[in-house]
């Protein structure tokens, strides 16, 4: 993507500004009416396949349905499941009627159910078997939950299943959907990490999903531009209740793209689905490019249908990247940056490899500029510091967090991304580091004042502080320095274990516990987790995928 250079800002190309009454429901409804009997989505587990008409189909059934239960504009929809078919129509049913959409992680915890339900407060939850008995527990006492709706066929927990709403047959072309303000209007809400480590809930608008829709058409189209196979088939791992996931699959589907998905991550799956399919397009995040990288089963498998690759959530280092290309024939792992208050993808690297370790130029209509941590002088090339964005892909706020969303933009409409990073001469962005210390685990966020406020509670804890330990798989592991209470034995397994038992799998200890004598603090009693660093071992952790 062409960038343009100005008084220290870096501009993408011109943005074609998508009209503010506009619905994305109706721009799901119209592509899926086009695709009519062409197939959508195949499960790679069991095989089975669906068209874009019967999914089209069973999306106007159950908004009927919902409408019939009281759902109507404003009003939340919640859905926590893995991957699998309902997802989709249960998605596509609730923008149809004009409510929000939340997507929540089925990792989450009761504490973190608990509270990203009351900021929510949604009508309806939609959930899988999986994580029906948590939600049910979770949302139980709360006045405005009417009812769960469960996806299968088991009566798990009081619900209304699902199949029972999708069979009332509805004529697509006499349904009408609700009408909505597509610039102000939220479509979804999604979970994004804060520094608190409880989820903070996205307001993203129709006309952000629309943009970013267009945005994908245009990465998909220039990536392309010089390749003799188009993308027929795409592989989605990335989970839907993930902005990442989520976002992009819906972008792909409305581009007719057959979408074949995988309920969980397999080493043997995953590359049987690439060969059995002639799968051409997946996106991923690094620990699966590392796991393509060096993984010994990759070569038993043929994945020379493979032409696109897009990576993101994490940076992706530039070895892993040639080691990709080099084993399994592809030209290049295309890198991308980006977060949900912005509607994820800021830039997208659309070269053949020119510039490695790079994510690229900033996206149509991105302005992106450098700012002094210390100073906050507006930085040139080739300085690091914080990224801000502007963008028409801006998140309309926090759900319930006003000051938040206020302290995250400033005056000029910039959002603070709490990245560190630089972009060179001719406009390319390289991250290189987090000033918000938020760990990535897997593309997982996790803040360590939450599990250093979790490790306090612990009667054998004095003082702790947590950091993340550099692993080839996985990103970072979360690592705790802990300070003994005088006379206490605690061990590394008490802490750990104490740990799992609380917070979802992303944030368990995986890096160990350290105990040390004291935690270095600054003046105001700021942990320097920069310091904490330095006493982790030289080695660099290699975690199981």
């Amino acid at each position: 993507m062409p960038a343009t250079i100005h008084n220290n800002v870096v501009s993408g190309p011109e943005e074609v500004l998508i009209p503010g009454h506009l619905s994305y429901g109706q721009f799901i409804y119209e592509k899926f009416k086009q695709a009519e009997n062409k197939i959508a989505l195949i499960s790679a587990e069991t095989g089975e396949s669906v068209t874009y008409k019967y999914l089209l189909q069973c999306s106007v059934n159950l908004a009927e349905a919902l409408r019939s239960l009281g759902l109507k504009k404003g009003d939340v929809v919640a859905l926590s499941s893995e991957n699998r078919f309902e997802f989709i129509v249960a998605s596509h049913a609730v923008i149809f009627c004009g409510a929000t959409l939340s997507t929540l992680n089925v990792t989450y915890t009761p504490g973190e159910l608990t509270h990203i339900l009351q900021i929510i407060k949604p009508k309806f939850i939609f959930s899988s078997p999986i994580i029906a008995q948590n939600l049910y527990d979770c949302s139980k006492d709360l006045a405005f939950v009417k009812n769960i709706i469960l996806f299968g066929e088991y009566d798990v927990v009081p619900s209304i299943f699902y199949n029972e709403l999708v069979k009332k047959h509805v004529d697509i072309d006499d349904f009408m959907l609700a009408d909505v303000n597509g610039a102000e209007d939220a479509v979804a809400v999604m979970c994004s990490s804060g520094t608190t480590g409880l989820p903070k809930a996205v307001m993203l608008t129709h006309v952000n999903f629309l943009t970013l829709s267009a945005h994908m058409k245009y990465y998909l189209a220039a990536s392309q531009g010089n390749k003799k196979q188009a993308v027929k088939t795409a592989l989605s791992l990335i989970p839907w209740f993930h902005a990442y996931g989520f976002i992009t699959t819906m972008a792909v589907m409305c581009m007719h793209i057959e979408v074949v998905f995988l309920i969980r991550f397999d080493e043997q799956q995953f590359l049987e689905t690439i060969q059995k399919y002639k799968v051409n397009m997946t996106t991923i995040v690094p620990p699966l490019a590392v796991f393509l990288a060096k993984n010994p089963l990759v070569t038993k498998y043929d994945l020379s249908s493979l032409t696109e690759i897009w990576c993101g959530a994490a940076p992706l280092s530039s070895d892993i990247q040639k080691m990709v290309c080099q084993r399994i024939g592809i030209d290049f792992i295309k890198q991308g940056y980006g977060l949900t208050e912005v509607t994820m993808a800021c830039c997208v690297d659309l070269t053949s490899g020119e510039k490695i370790g790079s994510c690229g130029t900033p996206a149509p209509g991105m302005k992106i500029k450098v700012i002094d941590i210390e100073t906050g002088k507006l930085l040139p090339a080739k300085e690091k510091g914080e990224l801000w964005i502007k963008s028409p892909l801006r998140m309309k706020g926090y759900m319930g967090d006003k000051a938040a969303s206020d302290a995250l933009i400033d005056s000029e409409g910039y959002v603070r991304t709490g990245d560190i990073g630089y972009y060179d001469e001719d406009g390319f962005f390289y991250v290189v580091d987090r000033l918000k210390e938020l760990i990535k685990y897997k593309g997982f966020q996790v803040a360590p004042a939450e599990l250093e406020a979790l490790l306090l509670q612990h009667p054998g804890v004095a003082e702790c502080g947590v950091v993340g330990k550099p692993d080839e798989a996985a990103g970072e592991l979360p690592t705790a320095f802990v300070v003994r209470l005088p006379g206490s034995d605690v061990t590394e397994t008490d802490i750990v274990q104490y740990v799992a038992g609380k917070v979802s799998p992303a944030k368990h200890l995986r890096g160990g516990v350290i105990f040390v004598n004291d935690i270095p603090k600054n003046a105001s009693g700021k942990i320097l987790r920069r310091e904490l660093k330095t006493l982790l071992p030289n080695n660099t952790a290699r975690s199981k995928l």
